[in-house]
């Protein structure tokens, strides 16, 4: 069987294919899209064939799925087998028509929400529409391959056809959902005004909307260091550095592990560290303890927040891939918690790939004695393809 793990440089987003080879037959999957990038389009159209088996598109927020809706816009003729997306899937047996009043609203806030377009007749437009859920709606053969149901860490993991492995989900939590849920009605009374009777058609569009356009949460802030001065005394102070909560809408990201056989690759998206560490724990319970994978890509761009200590004691890899880039992202932080951990039987050195460097990135790279004390490269790798 071959492998070909492939993360793609989107700015400051995500986007990776998994393409998985069996005996002539083959499964590609690809996670989020941040920005539907030449290269991009050149491997769905070149090794995906314009096929995609499952789509999985991890959360809401707009460096996971901008690239996405683009992608749906310009090719229309793109099968896809299954679509898994946390959006707000309720599908309303009598779906109500929009109201006077709900337009009135609609209007008063559009200059808030350029987001959603010609809603108030029903008529999306290929130029002008915005949200992956309208996108996804307006195509029969994709509203048919949307999964309907939430994914969360409690859902059945998926078989692969042709003896190719299966996903196994790690986050999110329902409790996780049902806070974003939450969150959605507050905003809907605060923006839209309007007592609904029942869910109304289109639900998803308004949704994601709402969450991508109005969500307050605090990014991820970091306290300035001197990267300087790295000795191997600072980097294991920088580890133990403690985390502060991840936002709502990352606590609600999907994230999950291919596995086959012995083989396993890590896919976090944005999670939540502390899930992660509970799904591994309780998934697999009975194994040995770091948990192997042939590759692992880093929660959140490996921002400070989302890779803790615990994390790196249960699940380790030769292969660690960061991708993007946000405020102080990929955090020195992370990087400490990583190459410190102690190195898992079966693993010589830690290879961390990255897309997009940093000033920390740059000034470990020029430090050959910390990467020899902790047997960790440095790397500017976005694929990485294996056999067995």
């Amino acid at each position: 069987m071959d492998v070909i793990f492939k993360t793609f440089n989107v700015g400051n987003g995500d986007c990776i294919a998994l393409l998985l080879s069996n005996n002539g037959q083959e499964i590609h999957i690809l996670v989020d899209c941040g920005k539907f990038t030449t290269e991009v389009n050149e491997f769905i159209c070149n090794r995906f064939y314009n096929t995609i088996d499952y789509l999985i598109v991890t959360h809401i927020d707009n460096d996971h799925i901008v690239g996405l809706i683009e992608m749906l816009s310009k090719n229309a003729d793109l099968e896809i087998s299954q679509i898994i997306y946390n959006c707000y899937q309720r599908i309303p047996n009598n779906p109500q028509p929009w109201d006077e009043k709900m337009k009135e609203n609609i209007l008063r806030v559009t200059k808030e929400l350029p987001i959603i377009v010609d809603l108030l007749e029903y008529k999306i437009s290929e130029e002008k529409a915005k949200t992956l859920a309208e996108k996804i709606l307006n195509n029969e053969r994709w509203k048919n391959a949307w999964k309907r149901e939430y994914t969360t860490s409690q859902s059945i993991p998926i078989e692969l056809s042709n003896d190719m492995g299966k996903l196994i989900f790690l986050s999110p939590t329902q409790e996780a959902l049902d806070k974003i849920d939450h969150l959605y009605r507050k905003l809907f009374w605060e923006k839209l005004y309007k007592s609904k009777a029942s869910d109304y058609d289109k639900e998803e569009t308004i949704y994601e909307a709402l969450l991508r356009l109005f969500k307050d949460f605090p990014e991820d802030s970091e306290t300035e260091i001197s990267t300087t001065e790295l000795t191997k005394e600072a980097l294991l102070s920088l580890a133990d550095r403690p985390l502060k909560n991840t936002s709502l809408t990352n606590q609600a990201s999907i994230a999950f592990i291919w596995e086959k056989d012995e083989h396993r690759i890590l896919f976090l998206g944005d999670a939540a560290p502390k899930e992660i560490y509970d799904s591994i724990n309780r998934i697999y319970a009975t194994s040995p303890k770091p948990l192997l994978f042939d590759a692992v890509k880093v929660s959140h761009h490996g921002s400070a927040e989302n890779t803790s200590k615990e994390l790196t004691s249960i699940a380790d890899s030769q292969h660690f891939f960061f991708t993007g880039k946000t405020n102080n992202a990929p955090s020195i932080y992370t990087i400490a918690r990583i190459v410190t951990a102690p190195l898992t039987e079966g693993i010589k050195s830690r290879k961390l790939n990255f897309n997009r460097a940093s000033v920390d990135i740059n000034l470990l790279r020029k430090n050959t004695d910390l990467q020899e004390e902790f047997n960790f490269e440095l790397l500017s790798n976005t694929q990485y393809e294996f056999s067995f």
